[in-house]
């Protein structure tokens, strides 16, 4: 399994994907199948099943069970994204530094 920079895996999901790009976002309880590919700055929204070997497009918005397209992400995702995970992270750094 691969996965890109800036990802977030929401609680409670199952990720057996061959591939997650970087900037991708999967809400919770998720379930990934095996083989699935999942392009750069996508969003996987909650309770979202993708079957095995299921291609994501960049940019894309899936929804549902099974996931399915239901809309585009614009092309600043990837700022957002990006910002999105950096404050994340900080949150986990020590007051001490």
């Amino acid at each position: 399994m691969k996965i890109g920079d800036h990802v977030t895996i929401g609680e409670g999901s199952i990720v057996e994907a061959a591939t997650i790009g970087s900037y991708v976002h999967i809400g919770k309880n998720c379930v990934i199948g095996r083989f699935a590919i999942i392009k750069d700055c996508c969003r996987i929204e909650d309770n979202t099943v993708i079957p095995p070997n299921t291609v994501v497009p960049s940019f894309s918005i899936y929804e549902g069970s099974p996931g399915m397209f239901v809309d585009e992400l614009p092309e600043c995702v990837q700022d957002l994204y990006e910002a999105k995970t950096k404050d994340y992270y900080a949150k986990f750094q020590s007051k001490d530094s």
